[in-house]
């Protein structure tokens, strides 16, 4: 029998759907009233944004991002996020002033499945991984996560 599709997912939904896989969640709103989650993984904080609304009668939101921010002490070149959009896929990093932002989108407009949202969040933590092994210049532990995928 078929997954049923999941045309819009509430914060509500998402935070049960990531509290069963075993994320913890914080409900928030950011500072223009948009709902959030926070959680972590493996000390890693991050946050789960809420996108557009889906428009009446449908309840929820189209889409949601996963997004962390990393403070970075002194000088951090622009040609190392380069090379990270370069090779990766998936969630892309960004600089701004004195933080390396790394976001991803996931889509549920068209129709998703509940495995679905998981497995973004398993390529999430995956990612988030890969990105604190890269920071650090673990380019070993970077690469090998990333043949794990």
């Amino acid at each position: 029998m078929a997954e049923a599709q999941i045309m819009a997912v509430s914060p509500e939904q998402l935070g049960e759907i990531m509290q069963s896989a075993g994320y913890r969640t914080e409900h928030r709103e950011d500072n223009n009233g948009t709902p959030l989650i926070a959680s972590a993984t493996a000390g890693i904080s991050f946050n789960v944004r809420m996108g557009n609304r889906a428009p009446a009668p449908v309840e929820g939101y189209l889409d949601f991002t996963y997004l962390t921010v990393i403070k970075i002490d002194g000088e951090f070149p622009l040609e190392r996020i380069n090379d990270w959009n370069r090779n990766k896929r998936f969630a892309r990093l960004h600089k701004v002033d004195d933080f390396i932002v790394m976001d991803m989108d996931v889509v549920a407009a068209a129709g998703v499945t509940v495995n679905h949202v998981r497995a973004t969040m398993e390529l999430w933590d995956r990612l988030l991984q890969e990105l604190m092994a890269w920071l650090r210049g673990d380019t070993t532990a970077a690469g090998a996560a990333a043949n794990n995928r």
